[in-house]
């Protein structure tokens, strides 16, 4: 087992036999830092499911981040294909207004006016009196310009000036779309620019990182104290089972010993016995010498007594002659 730095190692030794392998990642080259543990047998023990806890934590706080991070993405882009519609519909009000410049052109032509004559001059100025009229234009009419103005009116427009004038103002829906583009194209802008600066500002994936980090860092704290409680149990464990195995071999040595007093006891029995037996055969040995020594002394007698019973009967037939 190794407690060291951004590393926890548990294998088959401690606790029961893990078969079931939680999480394996070795230290990245962004510093990240991760826990290993072995196998489970069966349900998560304490220790895997806080490191499984620790890395669903800090699977969320990385996904969270990134989603973040990915929404901003997705709304620059969109500003960015918004930036190139408006300036497709600029380009297209652009060209509707050239083509409508060329036909005041052909107009002037037509009607042969010189630029610098005096209609001309006046159809000028009625077109910055226009101009000045919009919004934020920035175009402001002198007092002049402004009784000339009011004098070509009273005079009245020559029909070259109505005609030209006609086709100018039939373009103010293409200026007003060309504005509102405009508009919208600032709007976008500005929108990338902030979307921009809050990604430096928060700098969403260094702190998710640094809060995986803390997340990693607590569970292994609790890892290293869940480990220390279990080595603890371990030991007692193992003293109690020394305990038990020391127990049952006294009482192994004990009964074995008493088998072989027994056996002795049985031996000495054994032994006694045999003797008994080989002195009773002894006595039956001299029980048998001492029966034939009778029987021969009997026979000696009756022999002795055979004799004298012969000479009895001698005895006899010479009395009687």
């Amino acid at each position: 087992m190794r407690i060291q730095n951004t590393t926890i190692f548990m294998g088959d030794s401690t606790r029961s036999e893990r078969n079931q392998q939680i999480s394996k990642e070795q230290e990245g080259a962004n510093g990240q830092k991760n826990i290993f543990a072995g196998g489970l047998n069966g349900s998560l023990d304490p220790i895997a499911r806080k490191q499984q806890e620790a890395k669903k934590q800090v699977m969320k706080i990385i996904g969270d981040a990134r989603e973040s991070d990915r929404k901003i993405e997705d709304g620059i882009a969109e500003s960015r294909n918004n930036i190139k519609e408006q300036k497709k519909t600029i380009d297209k009000a652009n060209d509707e207004l050239k083509l409508i410049e060329e036909a005041r052109q052909e107009l002037k032509e037509h009607y042969g006016i010189e630029e610098d004559s005096q209609e001309e001059q006046d159809l000028k100025l009625l077109e910055k009196q226009r101009k000045s009229l919009k919004p934020d234009s920035g175009i402001h009419l002198t007092e002049e310009e402004k009784e000339r103005i009011a004098q070509i009116k009273e005079e009245g427009l020559t029909e070259y000036q109505r005609r030209s004038m006609a086709l100018l103002n039939s373009g103010s829906p293409y200026e007003k779309e060309i504005s509102e583009a405009q508009k919208q194209i600032k709007a976008e802008t500005g929108t990338i620019s902030v979307l921009k600066e809050a990604t430096l500002k928060s700098k969403t994936m260094i702190k998710a990182q640094k809060a995986a980090d803390d997340v990693m860092d607590a569970a292994r704290e609790d890892i290293i104290g869940m480990l220390a409680d279990e080595s603890k149990d371990h030991i007692d464990e193992e003293m109690e089972e020394k305990k038990e195995a020391a127990e049952e071999k006294a009482e192994k040595e004990q009964e074995e010993e008493e088998k072989i007093e027994k056996r002795k006891e049985e031996k000495e029995e054994q032994e006694a016995f045999a003797e008994q037996i080989a002195a009773s055969t002894e006595l039956v040995v001299e029980a048998e010498k001492s029966m034939e020594d009778v029987q021969r002394e009997i026979k000696k007698i009756m022999d002795d007594m055979k004799l004298l019973e012969e000479d009895l009967k001698g005895a006899a037939v010479d009395t009687s002659k």
